[in-house]
C-alpha cells in the first residue's frame, strides 16, 4: 500500500502563538498562549489511526470526561509542531499534538490527544 492510498482524511493545523499580555495595574507582561482564528495549514491530507483502547470515558458529575489518544500520519515535510491544534475536517474534533517523528524522510507520525467534556445528547 502506498502512502497516498493511506492518507484518506483531511485536517486543519493551527500553530500555537505566544504573546506577552499584561494583567494591568503596571504588572509586567506574562506569556499568553493562543491559537489563531484561521488555520495555518488548511485541508492537509492525513490519516487518523484508530485504536479502540485509546478512548476513555470517566464518569464524573455533572458531565463525563472524554480522553482520546490517536496516531496521526502526515506526508514528510508538513510543518507540525508540539502543542499545535489539529482539527479533524470530517467531524470537527480537536486534538493537541505531541512530538512529531520523522520516519526515514518518508512520512511523519504524531501522537495526538483529545481531552474534554462529553456533550449531552
Amino acid at each position: 500500500m502506498s502512502l497516498d492510498a493511506l492518507l484518506d482524511h483531511k485536517c486543519d493545523i493551527y500553530h500555537i502563538r505566544e504573546e506577552g499580555k499584561s494583567p494591568g495595574y503596571n504588572l509586567p507582561a506574562s506569556p499568553h498562549f493562543s491559537y489563531p482564528e484561521e488555520p495555518d495549514i488548511s485541508g492537509q491530507e492525513c490519516h487518523f489511526g484508530v485504536r479502540t483502547q485509546s478512548v476513555q470515558i470517566m464518569q464524573t458529575a455533572p458531565i463525563n470526561d472524554l480522553s482520546d489518544t490517536r496516531k496521526l500520519t502526515l506526508p514528510a515535510g508538513v510543518d507540525i509542531r508540539i502543542n499545535d491544534k489539529i482539527v479533524n475536517c470530517e467531524n470537527g474534533l480537536e486534538y493537541t499534538a505531541e512530538e512529531p517523528r520523522n520516519i526515514r524522510g518518508h512520512h511523519t507520525n504524531v501522537i495526538i490527544r483529545a481531552k474534554g467534556a462529553q456533550k449531552q445528547l
